[in-house]
């Protein structure tokens, strides 16, 4: 059985792209959220442009970078995608 790579799946995407749009819509550029996430701006790009795989202690630091606590459209977004949400 052939095990296909997660950094491909349609659902890793949605989750990127959704990353993008919040660190846009947040007016953050790349170099800032590699300043709050201890990683540089090359690795962000990469994430971003499916190049590298974002593991899950990098993925805490971006949620954290865009204020998941106070930020109600990504919390909400999170929530569903775990399907925390009732």
């Amino acid at each position: 059985m052939s095990k296909h790579k997660t950094i491909y799946d349609n659902e890793y995407r949605a989750v990127l792209n959704r990353l993008v749009q919040e660190r846009k819509r947040l007016g953050l550029s790349q170099h800032e959220v590699a300043e709050l996430t201890n990683l540089n701006q090359s690795e962000i790009s990469k994430i971003e442009n499916f190049e590298r795989r974002l593991d899950v202690l990098e993925f805490k630091k971006m949620l954290m970078a865009y204020r998941i606590n106070t930020n109600e459209p990504l919390s909400n977004f999170v929530k569903s995608f775990f399907k925390l949400e009732p």
